[in-house]
């Protein structure tokens, strides 16, 4: 049985000797404490995924995202400018949810002329300004200049548009992808034409989630239905085509085949 073969850099930690060759804790996968400090540090910071220009189709196209890691729901929106924005999905008056998700309506998408709270009926253009406050007068001293949306650093790569919570990022989003990401700008994103979206609850640590796509040692018992007949073979081994880390990135790439090939 043929052994695919170690890429030309070796082993992952032949290649990047700080990875170690120890024993890896659970601790950062099991310890809330650990957890509450990555969504400090990381999901707070980091710039983030939040979707497609192609969701935005026209001036008034919205949709929102609920990032509980980050513990906030957003509102991304295009304007009248066609500019692409992103605020927090919370009216400043009473800090109500502007566009719901659940009973009675259900608006994750969609297009407006405006945002309109249920609550009290405070309304905010597609800018997030303020443009209209009930019995206005009964306020003292409203600047409404000073009760807009409040606003998310937003900006896009390649049709993905990125959101970060910070009040000011550490890094601009091309400065954060790095060259690993950006050497794919000429890639032409916007020209492919199927999308699925598929969503799973899965009551585990998002870690645990994400390391199952970093290795191949599963893929002969889990996935022998997904893989070349060769492949499904335990002695085949498990090694990856190509590896790299570029700072928080990591790429793998492993064996493949057309399903109708199987």
């Amino acid at each position: 049985m043929a052994r695919w073969p170690k890429p030309a850099a070796g082993s992952w930690t032949e290649h990047y000797p700080d990875l170690g060759t120890g024993p890896v804790s659970f601790r950062d996968s099991t310890s809330p404490e650990f957890y509450a400090a990555e969504r400090e540090a990381i999901f707070k910071r980091a710039w983030l995924n939040v979707g497609r220009v192609e969701e935005l189709p026209r001036v008034g196209s919205y949709f929102t995202k609920d990032i509980a890691a980050v513990g906030t729901s957003i509102v991304v929106v295009k304007g009248k400018d066609h500019a692409i924005r992103t605020f927090h999905n919370v009216c400043r008056h009473r800090g109500n949810k502007l566009m719901w998700n659940d009973f009675p309506n259900e608006e994750t998408k969609g297009v407006c002329r405006q945002f309109t709270c249920k609550y009290h009926g405070w309304r905010y253009d597609l800018a997030g300004a303020l443009t209209f406050v009930q019995q206005e007068s009964e306020f003292f001293d409203l600047d409404r200049d000073s009760y807009g949306l409040r606003s998310v650093h937003c900006d896009i790569w390649n049709g993905f548009i990125f959101v970060n919570f910070d009040s000011e990022p550490r890094q601009n989003l091309r400065e954060f992808l790095g060259p690993m990401i950006t050497a794919l700008d000429d890639y032409p994103f916007g020209k492919l034409t199927e999308r699925y979206d598929w969503v799973a609850d899965n009551n585990s640590n998002w870690k645990i989630f994400a390391d199952a796509f970093q290795e191949y040692y599963h893929v002969p018992s889990l996935h022998p239905q997904q893989v070349p007949a060769k492949v499904r073979d335990p002695d085949a081994g498990f090694e990856c085509a190509h590896f790299q880390i570029d700072g928080p990135h990591r790429v793998v790439s492993t064996a493949g085949t057309r399903r109708w090939l199987m």
